[in-house]
């Protein structure tokens, strides 16, 4: 498994390789993900982002954009046609189909990506909390429409909150102890902290009567690929912390920042408005 900083943030997007054997794809699909300064990608199939469009256009190039409207599930699409693409609800999408550009949103959450090397499978997935192990089932996905083998399958792990930011309380720190590993959470320290934004923001946490945690989205997805037996040195890791680097997007700081600045609680509908979400996509 490699870990790497992204360093070319003066674009509107990021890209990342894939690696296999602790070695650059250099024949392989590309990925990348936009970043703050690029707006909002925010996509709802009932809702119109132009800008969106715009954006996605010039990263497209020739590329036919594949969306889907999140619903933090671990619901995976093999789409290889345009037919019944429409309106599709869902966290994840491969294919074979090197005209399309499988694009879908993160703001915190990961962004996953797979490549096939050999069946040429490519595509990515949306791990947020509840939906942690999609990336299990896109690989099921693959083995079953395209007799993939793990061993040939290279896996990147986009920028996403880390465990330096990302606090949960027992009852989550549980479901993630017994359903992927208990080396994903630790328990807060005494006075912890979330120092979002760098120092920029820090964003105390009262440990009061009940425990809290720092979890490790990471390290849950490294345990669902080493179940799946995915290859370490075919794992490449961007490790930044989309809470912590203001030139990401991020659910969890813009929302702080917009409920100090309101000086009260955000309701549903101001707090999906008061984030920059970002686009994950993958294209040859």
């Amino acid at each position: 498994m490699l870990q790497q900083k992204v360093t070319d943030l003066d674009s509107l997007y990021v890209n990342f390789s894939f690696i296999k054997n602790n070695q650059p794809v250099n024949d392989g699909p590309k990925c990348g993900m936009t970043i703050k300064k690029a707006g909002s990608m925010r996509f709802c199939w009932n809702e119109k982002n132009p800008w969106r469009e715009k954006v996605l256009k010039e990263i497209s190039e020739d590329k036919i954009p594949l969306p889907i409207e999140l619903i933090h599930s671990q619901i995976v699409y093999d789409l290889n046609s345009l037919k019944n693409t429409e309106g599709i609800k869902g966290d994840g999408i491969i294919s074979q189909n090197k005209e399309f550009m499988p694009v879908l949103t993160v703001a915190d959450c990961l962004p996953v990506y797979l490549y096939d090397n050999k069946k040429k499978v490519f595509g990515l997935v949306h791990s947020g909390w509840k939906g942690t192990g999609i990336i299990g089932k896109a690989i099921e996905l693959a083995q079953k429409d395209y007799d993939s083998d793990p061993e040939d399958i290279s896996i990147i792990i986009g920028p996403h909150i880390h465990d330096c930011c990302y606090i949960v309380n027992q009852e989550r720190a549980s479901y993630f102890v017994q359903n992927f590993t208990p080396s994903c959470v630790k328990e807060l320290e005494e006075g912890g902290k979330c120092f979002a934004g760098g120092r920029g923001l820090a964003i105390e946490w009262d440990n009061g009567q009940e425990k809290l945690f720092r979890l490790s989205l990471l390290k849950a997805n490294l345990q669902v690929l080493e179940n799946y037996k995915i290859p370490r040195d075919n794992i490449l890791v961007i490790d930044e912390c989309t809470c912590c680097n203001e030139k990401f997007g991020s659910n969890r700081r813009e929302t702080a920042l917009a409920t100090k600045k309101m000086g009260r609680k955000l309701n549903l509908e101001e707090a999906a408005h008061n984030f920059t979400v970002q686009a994950a996509f993958i294209r040859w």
